[in-house]
């Protein structure tokens, strides 16, 4: 199975800290975030799309054309035009069958990302949030299948996050239209949450999820860097 994963981005949130470096190269630990999320992947990932953009050249440096044993595949997103954008710049490289997709400055459990590929269909991961009108949610049905996704809602049906588009998809997802924010980018959130109207997708609880985009969540990450993997909860 191939991962696309989205590493493009400029992270201005965390500046000064990247000015000189893209978000996924910032240290926890010593390490790159990018690092932990390459090595967390499940065994039944053997090929990796990185979808970069911002200093990309950091990323190409460090981590080569491969990587843990797995073949990397750089693919350039030169504008920030969203994450549908940029999962679209990585399809003429993926082969037939479901695919990985996440983001490069998550930190995770890798038994949820085992969980996610090990169930054999489309699925997508979530958190139990405590403030869930500050996130995207998902509606889930009675048998666990998403049913859809809403940016945060006033008034939220559920406290079940989206952890940044973390899932397995099929080229499925190509044929769902496209959706666009605000700024006019375009996000694959909700194009997920539409999917999941025509076919099922399996929700899958997450043990651990900590997202990195402000600089005392680094603070925090290299906590959680003491605790072994497998033992990471929040």
């Amino acid at each position: 199975m191939q991962a696309v994963i989205l590493a493009a981005g400029e992270g201005r949130r965390l500046r000064p800290l990247t000015d000189d470096r893209p978000k996924p190269m910032i240290c926890v630990g010593g390490k790159p975030i990018l690092h932990y999320t390459l090595d967390l992947l499940p065994s039944e990932i053997d090929e990796v799309i990185l979808v970069v953009g911002y200093k990309k050249e950091k990323i190409e440096e460090y981590f080569g054309n491969e990587w843990g044993g797995r073949k990397i595949i750089y693919v350039d997103q030169p504008e920030q035009k969203g994450t549908g954008e940029a999962l679209e710049r990585a399809r003429p490289f993926l082969r037939d069958g479901l695919f990985m997709l996440g983001f490069a400055d998550d930190l995770f459990n890798p038994l949820d990302l085992q969980d996610c590929v090990r169930d054999g269909g489309m699925t997508i991961l979530v958190k139990e949030a405590e403030h869930p009108e500050r996130m995207g949610i998902c509606l889930v049905d009675e048998n666990g299948f998403l049913q859809g996704l809403i940016e945060k809602p006033e008034v939220p049906p559920s406290n079940l996050a989206n952890t940044g588009v973390c899932c397995v998809l099929g080229h499925e997802i190509f044929d769902i239209p496209k959706v666009f924010d605000q700024k006019n980018e375009h996000v694959i959130a909700p194009q997920i949450g539409d999917l999941a109207k025509q076919i099922p997708v399996k929700i899958i609880k997450a043990r651990f999820w900590h997202p990195i985009g402000y600089p005392e969540d680094i603070e925090n990450a290299e906590q959680y860097m003491n605790i072994p993997p497998h033992e990471r909860k929040n």
